[in-house]
């Protein structure tokens, strides 16, 4: 678990643009439970908090239901389940599957949302997904049946590129972005946000995950002395990278997408290490710890969609509350913006019965012809695209 925490959010853009079934029972439960209806997550398992904020609002989904409503379930992806697009079929084909938390990615929500959609059928068994976290501003293209609830890489860029001009008085940033569909997207949205703040770019880097040194990538950096990089990619390669600037004696801000959030992740405290006890001859020597460079990492800035420290109304203090006694640490976004997609999905279930077109028209009509949403992450208005417009967009600040 990271130690990192949002110390700081800056409200720098409001851009327009039973209770509940545990995951290993969930899968084992099949459609002939008829009396339940189930909100499926797409989201892989090493990433549980997909699934806690689910939990917490199916348990209010059935506290608030009425005696007469069915109850609400979960379903999750088998663990031999590999493939995105088996993922997406199987919750499509149950039938007591009222509508999809997920996918968590952009990539494996635009590869999914033909399935979602039963365009083989010409949409005789389609079923909602509400994606929590992709960004990408093409996934609710894909499919009249896809939504999200978070704000999209444009909307993050652009209020990015605002607090660089804005807050840092930043004249000149270095891009280093991950190249695929993520990375490419956000550079070419921030990079003309850039230009309007009047923010010069030095040089647009291009890295690949798992492969890319970035030594020589910092050591341009370091000889161009831009004052700040801008990071579009993951918390791991960001880390890579402030070591290898750090090793060039340059320490430029870092301001990051939202993945960035996780720069702590892989790096571990360390334990002093106990002297070896000596019992006739001397012990080996023990070998020396992992260096703790987490201090490099202070002040790095990265876009968020959600701070646990901030709840805007009771009723997000009480989920923060709740989700830090259930599982032992303030709710991340993904979390949060999870609660909110499962809460779309229920609430429409309970105004409309269970017929999934229905249950879809319910979500496309909120804030234009019913009322929005309040979430924990924010009101929730949808626009013609199914893209929830007007949420906020944070900028955290890493404090080891």
């Amino acid at each position: 678990m990271t130690v990192c925490r949002l110390i700081t959010a800056l409200v720098v853009a409001a851009v327009t643009g039973a209770a509940t079934t545990s995951c290993s029972r969930a899968s084992a439960r099949t459609s002939a439970d008829s009396d339940t209806l189930y909100i499926a997550v797409a989201a892989t398992r090493s990433s549980p908090a997909y699934f806690h904020g689910v939990e917490l609002a199916l348990q209010k989904l059935n506290a608030e239901r009425p005696h007469t409503a069915r109850p609400f379930g979960m379903r999750v992806p088998l663990l031999t389940q590999t493939s995105q697009v088996a993922v997406a079929a199987r919750f499509r084909d149950d039938p007591a599957v009222i509508g999809v938390v997920g996918h968590t990615g952009s990539a494996q929500t635009l590869e999914t949302a033909p399935v979602y959609g039963d365009l083989a059928n010409n949409g005789k068994h389609a079923v909602v997904a509400v994606t929590p976290t992709a960004t990408n501003p093409q996934v609710t293209r894909a499919s009249r049946w896809i939504f999200r609830v978070c704000p999209t890489d444009d909307d993050a860029a652009r209020a990015l590129a605002r607090f660089a001009a804005d807050s840092l008085h930043l004249d000149r940033v270095a891009i280093v972005y991950r190249n695929d569909l993520f990375g490419r997207g956000f550079t070419r949205t921030i990079a003309p946000e850039l230009a309007f703040e009047r923010v010069g770019v030095a040089e647009r880097d291009p890295y690949l995950a798992g492969i890319t040194e970035y030594e020589a990538y910092a050591a341009r950096i370091a000889r161009s002395g831009v004052p700040a990089v801008i990071f579009a990619g993951g918390g791991v390669d960001a880390a890579d990278l402030v070591r290898a600037l750090h090793n060039e004696s340059a320490h430029p801000v870092i301001l990051g997408s939202d993945d960035v959030a996780s720069i702590l992740d892989g790096v571990k405290a360390t334990p002093p290490t106990p002297a070896p006890k000596r019992r006739g001859r001397r012990a080996p020597a023990a070998p020396p710890p992992p260096p703790d460079d987490r201090e490099l990492f202070r002040g790095v800035r990265f876009t968020a969609f959600y701070d646990a420290h901030r709840p805007a109304d009771p009723e997000a203090k009480h989920f923060a509350a709740e989700y830090t006694r259930r599982f032992g640490q303030a709710p991340p976004p993904q979390a949060a913006l999870s609660y909110d997609a499962a809460m779309l999905i229920g609430r429409a279930a309970l105004a409309v019965g269970d017929d999934r077109r229905r249950v879809r028209d319910w979500i496309a009509a909120v804030g234009s012809s019913t009322p929005p949403m309040r979430g924990i992450t924010g009101i929730i208005r949808f626009d013609e695209n199914g893209d929830a417009v007007g949420k906020p967009v944070l900028v955290g600040r890493i404090e080891p």
